[in-house]
């Protein structure tokens, strides 16, 4: 077996293994936007952006900043590894996903997005709460694509609106293991 490099077009993170992977590890973008490296180019995220793209931009960064705060705060608990284990995981998606909006957006990160948010002190009230946020950012970055007028932030916000319908079977799993 010989080592590969994938690229990913959305978060641009490089994954190194033996086979693609079914999605990027890093921002969860699906098996067709992994490219070869020498296919990537890094001006992709230099856009002229509307005045709707921005507060656009400036929404989904603000939502994944929440989202990060919120699942990083369920990764604090100690009484289930298994789901204190996944939402750590589904945090370190969500912080991509803001990094990738404040790429677009040419800001720097929120200087607060790795800070443990609130949380509702249940598996079952915080995987609710999981599940409304998550079905809340399907449905607007779907919408933000399709106003959108760049073709860049359209494949950004779709893809992204897929990777958090994949969130929604997360949570939806994850009742199974409270």
């Amino acid at each position: 077996m010989q080592l590969k490099m994938f690229r990913c077009r959305i978060c641009g993170e490089t994954y190194l293994g033996y086979e693609e992977p079914g999605n990027c590890p890093f921002c969860g973008a699906h098996v067709e936007f992994l490219v070869d490296p020498a296919e990537y180019d890094a001006s992709v995220n230099r856009v002229e952006l509307t005045e709707t793209e921005r507060g656009d931009l400036d929404s989904s960064i603000e939502l994944e900043r929440a989202n990060t705060r919120f699942y990083l705060g369920m990764a604090e608990r100690k009484d289930n590894d298994t789901l204190r284990s996944a939402y750590k995981r589904l945090a370190k998606v969500e912080a991509e996903h803001c990094s990738v909006f404040c790429k677009l957006a040419g800001i720097p990160k929120p200087a607060d997005l790795l800070e443990p948010g609130e949380t509702t002190g249940s598996w079952a009230g915080d995987i609710a709460e999981s599940l409304a946020r998550e079905n809340r950012a399907t449905t607007l970055y779907a919408n933000f694509a399709a106003r959108a007028t760049s073709p860049r932030l359209r494949e950004v916000w779709e893809a992204v609106s897929a990777v958090e319908a994949d969130h929604i079977t997360l949570d939806e799993l994850a009742m199974t293991y409270i």
